[in-house]
């Protein structure tokens, strides 16, 4: 395949990936456990069939138990709700990273995938909120949702090895990646024409994104711009693990759902060995360092397109601001600090505790 361009490989490696992969069952993960729980506790979770004492419990992808205590991951399936019944646990923590109280028509989410929020949260997470103590979140915004409960404020952790910056050192045109999945589509549809001039006035630039056939009409059919099937957790810290990009964007619509976002793009943006664009807007604007650990934008189109022109001009200043955007992802994305904070309220390891002080808000 090395005769071939680059976007042309990055496809056909997708393809053989995804067809073994498919034949693949088990040890499936997903982002919030992995990011919020599962990667920092890793070698304190068992299952029932591993036959080792650990003395956390994995019951499913997304509720874990460890003695008086359930970690219920975003979702629980109903067959569960019976065992917070049946144990009756003294401490049910439920740790939610979207603003599921902020769904409404203009909050720039495809339909279908709006309604199925909806339904989890005025059915299965009603029954849920009953037993839950303890909500973890990232955002002050979606805590504010429930004053009812004990609130603790927890950014995820980075679960992505930071890439290295040597490809911002080649000739080659500015390879940009859109990170966002299909409910950050409308965030990405207006910027798309803007982005497919750009592509088209720099045929050797290159945009990858993981959308496929659900890509803005903008950006589809270009020869420069590939739009990847979405993958499984697992496949697509693989092709983080694997894939380099100069430049990262992260666009969003000024709503108040995307306002109480975490910060998750940071940590890819920052594998990727990319520098992030990010709107001028919560979260980013609260911890990104404009034009040093990213760059901030209004939500202006012109103004995207503009400074992919620049930055395909000025690679130096695309690497630094890639190398800023590590520090800060490392800084944030802490596995440690994640670690402390479950021992800590789990009551584990004792001597193991390095909790900042800073962390918790509890209301």
């Amino acid at each position: 395949m090395a005769f071939l361009p680059d976007i042309i490989r990055r496809k056909i490696k997708i393809t053989l990936a995804d067809a073994f992969d498919a034949a693949r069952v088990g040890n499936r993960q997903l982002p919030t456990s992995t990011m919020y729980f599962a990667e920092p506790l890793a070698d304190c979770i068992g299952t029932r069939l591993d036959g080792r004492e650990r003395p956390i419990r994995k019951v499913s992808n997304t509720v874990f138990t460890c003695g008086d205590a359930v970690i219920v991951i975003r979702y629980m399936g109903p067959r569960l709700l019976p065992l917070l019944q049946e144990r009756r646990f003294k401490w049910v923590y439920l740790v939610v990273d979207d603003d599921l109280y902020a769904l409404h028509e203009n909050d720039g989410l495809p339909a279908d995938y709006r309604q199925r929020l909806i339904r989890y949260r005025d059915g299965v997470m009603q029954d849920l909120l009953d037993q839950v103590t303890h909500v973890v979140a990232p955002s002050e915004r979606i805590l504010a949702r429930y004053r009812r409960k004990q609130a603790i404020k927890l950014d995820p952790a980075q679960c992505h090895m930071a890439g290295g910056l040597g490809h911002h050192r080649g000739g080659k045109g500015l390879d940009v990646v859109f990170a966002g999945t299909r409910s950050h589509l409308l965030d990405l549809g207006f910027v798309a024409e803007e982005i497919a001039a750009f592509l088209k006035a720099q045929p050797e630039a290159r945009l990858t994104t993981f959308l496929n056939g659900h890509a803005p009409k903008a950006l589809r059919n270009l020869p420069n711009a590939l739009h990847l099937p979405m993958m499984g957790w697992n496949r697509y810290r693989a092709f983080v693990a694997q894939n380099r990009f100069h430049v990262a964007i992260a666009p969003a619509l000024d709503t108040d759902f995307n306002q109480a976002r975490s910060v998750s793009k940071v940590h890819e943006h920052a594998a990727f060995g990319a520098a992030g664009i990010y709107s001028r807007q919560p979260p980013f604007s609260d911890i990104v360092d404009d034009g040093r650990s990213g760059l901030l934008l209004p939500n202006e189109p012109q103004r995207w397109r503009n400074v992919l022109f620049e930055l395909a001009g000025r690679r130096d200043t695309t690497e630094a601001l890639a190398a800023e955007g590590q520090d800060l992802s490392r800084r944030l994305g802490d596995t440690l600090r994640v670690r402390n904070f479950w021992l800590e309220q789990l009551g584990l390891s004792p001597g193991q505790r390095q909790l900042d002080e800073g962390l918790i808000t509890i209301r």
